[in-house]
């Protein structure tokens, strides 16, 4: 008469693992995939609610918030400049802080050009739009009157990469550079202009 059997073999427990191994490993770049694409609408979403507000903020104050910028410090980074202005925040977005869901603790970031803070000082802040907007065959120019410029202002989230140095030429001409936008870039950043373009 056989004894029942107890259990497995070792290499029965061997072959088990290495099956969730596998199903791990094919399955775990598909949920991180799908995240990243559940991010990247979430954000076209709420840079659409906060292009609105820039809107009725013009409307109701016949210009465009002031942007803030900062770049003290060699380890500048891009969480540190360019938050949405307090103003829009408290009046137009129901003081939410619009978090960046790809920079968390951080809201997402605004550019207009015309009068704005540097360092917390007022000075005149530019936005960089190619020459042949909204081809970009040419070189980059830079507007400070929003009612000169093809682009009034700019909004975008850091994108899949998060925050990174903004010491390049490339990076001081966000957000108005497509070839740093996602999805055309998959590091790159996710933005919505005035004139209705956004990127992927």
């Amino acid at each position: 008469m056989n004894k029942a059997r107890r259990g497995f073999t070792l290499i029965e427990l061997l072959v088990v693992v290495a099956v969730i191994a596998l199903l791990a490993a094919i399955l775990f770049p598909v949920y991180g995939q799908a995240k990243v694409r559940a991010k990247v609408a979430r954000a076209h979403v709420e840079l659409k609610q906060i292009g609105d507000a820039l809107e009725m903020y013009r409307e109701d104050h016949r210009a465009y918030p002031p942007a803030r910028t900062y770049c003290m410090g060699a380890a500048m980074q891009l969480d540190d400049y360019n938050e949405l202005p307090p103003e829009l925040r408290r009046g137009y977005l129901g003081n939410q802080k619009m978090e960046d869901p790809f920079n968390p603790g951080r809201s997402y970031k605004y550019l207009a050009p015309g009068p704005g803070f540097s360092n917390g000082q007022k000075t005149i802040l530019a936005i960089w739009v190619p020459r042949d907007y909204p081809l970009e065959t040419g070189g980059y120019v830079p507007y400070y009157r929003a009612d000169q410029s093809p682009v009034k202002w700019g909004v975008w989230s850091v994108g899949p990469s998060g925050p990174v140095d903004v010491f390049t030429s490339e990076e001081r001409l966000l957000p108005v550079a497509p070839n740093w936008w996602y999805p055309r870039n998959r590091q790159g950043i996710i933005v919505r202009l005035s004139d209705g373009r956004i990127s992927g």
